[in-house]
């Protein structure tokens, strides 16, 4: 019988179960980890009393428990432990190492703590910046250089030589072109120095950096802006003095906005409102040009303080008083900084009422003003104007009838060309005498023979009557390749000053009122150099300057 099975042949689905299985096998993991035991389990459910005597104090300071079995535990005296930066800076607060009260117009008060850990691994990088502060700079080729995190220590000899060629520009306000490590080198390096060099020095250096390179980097925005307010708070300096531009800018990337508001009282409230409170930014409008940044940025300022002040419109702008914020940030995150310079700083300050029926209002202020600057400066275009009352409105234009009053351009007609007429032009001749006695003699002349003529009895013909013809002027048909023919119906109800008929045309073509106006006077730009028409208080009005261009415009549609 065990013969007859072996000489069983074997079925080929037993050999590939078996192969299967196998290769399962081989991934298990479980299966090459030895097995362990399980721990045996008590059978045992009686209970046990268990006597415990109260804490016994031992001479030397330390407490003793006593167990039933006579074991003692020792435990080492005193409060248990409690890691850093935890619980315990809340129970024993670390005293500040100043407090003082700014000039900022929205800062209250600025405490600054010490750093609450130490560390040595930037200390080298420090001392290092001060040996190299005084070494001087000495023309050298640009040479490519790029770190992370840059350090001198990362500074080949080439590059040595031309950061200090480039550091040394930097100090002379002549910049050149760089890579962004050395700048950021450069400004790690004025960090670390802030405590060796007089602060306002440091700070007009970072500034410049900024100035310089914001454009080149626009990564330095969102970390120069905020160690320059580091430093200036934890050196009791004020916001930086600078163009308006760069200071749109600090306070756009900057966590804490209100350091870079400048002034105080209405000078100060101002500012909050054109920082914080206008939808429209005068700095961008084309007509801001460096020939009319000065004027608009004194204009649109004065204007401002002068409503804000004024006890007529003053009513308008009054907010109730904002209660105090308190904002808790550590110095130069994310800079290279050694730990005897970094500061913790609690900063409180107003956080400014952002309504948005005031940020309605100062924005059509803003853009008010700028309307009578490009009256003054001659140009057409508006404007559009919602939410602004009468009584600010007729404050506005006293203060620009006193003080810039619109200018008057006069339109200047082009040299009319006589030449073709000139070939047809009478020779001149001096008068003379003789040639008038010869135009009369020929003129009599001519009347003798007329009446000659008559006393005869000739019958001069008398031409055929015609029917007297009455031109009727047809009704003018637009022109379908007209680019105004699809406006039309909107214009006559623009000439007509009829704002329903201007909603309901323009409703009917499929557009808003307001799209309509802009493709007309897109069309106008094109074709005559200026806009036709304005809004108005409800609807749009034809611009009085070109009332005569408009009329002819009409009559081509009768």
């Amino acid at each position: 019988m065990r013969d007859e099975e072996q000489e069983r042949p074997v079925d080929p689905r037993d050999e590939r179960r078996a192969r299967e299985e196998e290769l399962d096998r081989f991934w298990n993991i479980d299966a090459l980890i030895p097995s362990r035991r399980p721990a045996p389990v008590s059978r045992n459910t009686e209970t046990t009393e268990i006597e415990v005597n109260p804490p016994e104090r031992a001479g030397n300071g330390e407490t003793t428990v006593v167990h039933p079995a006579e074991n003692r535990l020792n435990l080492p005296k005193g409060e248990r432990f409690v890691p850093p930066h935890s619980a315990r800076e809340t129970v024993n607060p670390v005293p500040p190492l100043c407090e003082y009260e700014p000039n900022g117009y929205l800062l209250r008060s600025v405490k600054i703590y010490p750093w609450k850990s130490t560390y040595r691994y930037y200390e080298e990088f420090a001392q290092t910046a001060e040996r190299w502060y005084s070494l001087p700079g000495r023309p050298a080729p640009s040479v490519p250089f790029f770190s992370y995190v840059p350090q001198y220590s990362q500074l080949r000899r080439e590059q040595i030589a031309f950061y200090l060629w480039w550091r040394d520009c930097m100090r002379r306000a002549e910049p050149i072109p760089a890579d962004y490590s050395y700048v950021l080198l450069y400004v790690y390096e004025l960090i670390n120095l802030s405590q060796t060099l007089p602060p306002e020095e440091v700070q007009a250096a970072l500034l410049s950096v900024w100035v310089h390179y914001r454009n080149t980097y626009p990564q330095l925005a969102s970390s120069l802006s905020e160690w320059i307010c580091d430093h200036a708070l934890i050196h009791r300096l004020d916001s930086p003095v600078c163009d308006e531009r760069v200071r749109s800018d600090l306070i756009e990337h900057c966590a804490l906005k209100e350091f870079y508001v400048p002034g105080s009282g209405e000078v100060g409230f101002v500012r909050c409102l054109l920082a914080f409170n206008s939808a429209y930014d005068y700095r961008k409008s084309k007509f801001y040009t460096e020939e009319n940044k000065a004027l608009f940025d004194k204009t649109v300022f004065a204007v401002l303080r002068m409503v804000t002040s004024d006890p007529a419109t003053k009513p308008f702008f009054e907010l109730p008083s904002p209660e105090n914020s308190r904002l808790t940030r550590d110095a130069y995150t994310g800079a290279l900084c050694s730990y005897r310079i970094k500061r913790k700083i609690e900063v409180s300050y107003v956080s400014f009422f952002r309504s948005h029926d005031l940020r309605l209002l100062v924005s059509d202020v803003v853009k008010y003003t700028e309307n009578h600057l490009r009256a003054h400066l001659g140009v057409r275009s508006r404007l559009g104007i919602y939410a602004l009352s009468t009584v600010i409105r007729g404050k506005i234009d006293a203060f620009f009838a006193a003080n810039l009053p619109p200018k008057k351009r006069e339109r200047t007609e082009p040299p009319e060309d006589r030449t073709y007429e000139k070939l047809y032009d009478l020779p001149r001749k001096p008068f003379s005498m003789l040639d008038a006695v010869k135009i009369e003699r020929s003129s009599w002349d001519t009347t003798k023979r007329l009446v000659e003529a008559f006393e005869e009895g000739e019958e001069i013909p008398e031409p055929p009557r015609k029917a007297k013809e009455v031109a009727v002027p047809e009704k003018a048909r637009p022109n379908e390749n007209d680019p105004f023919a699809p406006y039309a119906a909107f214009l006559r109800a623009v000439a007509e000053e009829n704002d329903k008929e201007q909603k309901a045309t323009a409703r009917s073509i499929g557009k808003l009122p307001d799209v309509v106006a802009d493709e007309i006077n897109r069309i106008a730009a094109d074709l005559f150099g200026d806009i036709l028409i304005e809004e108005g208080e409800n609807g749009y009005r034809v611009i009085e300057d070109y009332r005569s261009e408009f009329d002819r415009l009409l009559e081509r549609f009768g």
